[in-house]
């Protein structure tokens, strides 16, 4: 068999395997695709947080009756449910939210366990949350955040669309998505800074992969060409090499940048503005400079989540990213274009470094997994191999 013939046989694989990977999830319900089962005190444990933590009128709720409770879909970590209170309850004067900001519909978010520990081991495991969740809402970079508590929190609820290639098409709404990344890449957030954690965690489960789940004999298995041929620990060590050599400068990162997590809200009042908030920043760190930026790069031209069929971005689409990238941090900082470090070419050697390391990031979760992500589609581990030829 001609080299050719090979690459188009491992091409058509991957193609197949993608489309099996979005039909198993497509064949979910979308309430299936958040993790665990809906409490059956939800609601009375709902209107206890909204009544301990903004008061109010929430306070004249006498019972569960007095509010509607929706589970929201589309999380794998966490549950998130849609709480109003009813206009029927009355209002009262809260004493710390003005009548007009006060909300009567929230979202309220119950944390699971986190799939991926991208956070210090000396660390309490949602430590890094609350401190982000508290900056991103007093900036308005996320949506505003009414209590905090031990296992979740309470934010305001918008209407809104998730991120799609639409929404990046559009050359207004492409400046202000720049805009948001160089805002969030600028903020001064009080938690560790430490450079390469996400990275060095996503060496872990390749390391964790090859120890416990026969990955090379898998690949012979399945006749994998490029896991047959590559060692992807070797690989990790290669791509963190170039990287901390390239040196760029550290900044906060939302580690997973990417349309899901970022809400498209429409204000009718005024004049149907959009302005683009983000959201779920459970993995949100200090990291080297344009792991976002490549990680919305790679949604580019994606109409749906996991739409595995559309062809790659381009280097020009990249290139585009870059210079907004770079106009928008001018804005957030004047002089920033300036200095070298901040250059184009700076930038742009970075960005492609980080699309390698997103792509990575992503093949050394699935050889590394360690549990299902949704209990609907159990965890196979040779349908994870093969997935793998996607990201290649």
């Amino acid at each position: 068999m001609s080299e050719n013939q090979l690459e188009s046989q491992q091409n058509e694989a991957a193609q197949i395997s993608a489309q099996k990977w979005v039909e198993d999830f497509t064949n979910i319900s979308k309430d299936k695709l958040v993790r665990g089962d809906t409490p059956a005190d939800i609601e009375a444990r709902c209107l206890s947080l909204v009544q301990s933590y903004i008061g109010g009128s929430w306070a004249n709720a006498s019972s569960p009756a007095d509010i509607t409770v929706q589970r929201i879909s589309g999380g794998f970590t966490n549950q998130l449910y849609h709480v109003q209170l009813k206009e029927s309850v009355p209002k009262s004067k809260n004493p710390i939210y003005q009548e007009k900001d006060e909300p009567t519909e929230v979202a309220i978010k119950l944390y699971q366990s986190k799939h991926m520990k991208t956070y210090h081991a000396d660390d309490p495991e949602r430590l890094n949350d609350t401190v982000v969740l508290n900056v991103m809402s007093q900036t308005g970079l996320g949506p505003k955040v009414y209590g905090i508590f031990a296992d979740g929190f309470i934010q305001a609820y918008h209407r809104h669309e998730q991120l799609r290639a639409r929404h990046q098409a559009d050359p207004a709404l492409r400046r202000q998505l720049m805009l948001l990344l160089a805002k969030i890449a600028h903020l001064q957030v009080p938690i560790r800074k430490t450079a390469y954690v996400v990275l060095e965690t996503a060496g872990e489960y390749v390391a964790y992969g090859y120890e416990h789940f026969q990955v090379q004999a898998l690949a012979e298995e399945l006749n994998l060409a490029h896991l047959k041929v590559t060692d992807i620990r070797a690989e990790h060590r290669e791509l963190m090499g170039k990287i901390r050599q390239l040196n760029g400068p550290l900044v906060f990162s939302h580690y997973d940048f990417r349309g899901n997590n970022l809400m498209v809200v429409t204000n009718e009042k005024e004049n149907g503005n959009q302005k683009i908030l983000s959201v779920d920043l459970e993995f949100a760190c200090y990291g080297t400079r344009g792991y976002d930026l490549a990680c919305i790069f790679l949604e580019s031209g994606q109409t749906e989540f996991l739409d595995m069929a559309s062809p790659p971005p381009t280097d020009e689409t990249l290139q585009e990213y870059v210079r907004l990238y770079i106009e928008a941090c001018e804005e957030v900082v004047p002089g920033y274009s300036k200095l070298e470090i901040n250059s184009f070419e700076q930038h742009l050697k970075e960005a492609r470094l980080m699309v390698l390391a997103n792509k990575l990031f992503l093949v050394a979760f699935l050889i590394g997994q360690r549990e299902a992500l949704i209990a609907t589609v159990p965890l196979d581990r040779k349908k994870n191999l093969v997935r793998i030829g996607i990201f290649y």
